[in-house]
């Protein structure tokens, strides 16, 4: 495979690491944005029994994984093919 296949490759894997940490590991993403769970009394005052962060953060992670496997794979089957 040439560089730029391998980069382009890389990079997809980098994005449904990314992916997978935003929708499957969100305590260490939230970590990282500063932002932390809301409190179960904080929960009680809204309307749902979940904080809104935590499907946004599902949605936008499998977003970014799927989007990193499709990529990294459309360009290794069109390089090999």
């Amino acid at each position: 495979m040439s560089a730029h296949v391998l980069i382009v490759v890389l990079f997809g894997a980098v994005l449904a690491v990314i992916g997978f940490t935003m929708a499957f590991r969100q305590a260490f993403v939230r970590r990282l944005l500063g932002r932390s769970r809301r409190s179960p009394s904080q929960l009680s005052q809204g309307n749902g029994d979940e904080d809104p962060s935590t499907y946004i953060l599902r949605i936008a992670g499998i977003m970014i994984m799927v989007f990193g496997i499709a990529l990294g794979g459309m360009m290794t089957l069109f390089h090999t093919a």
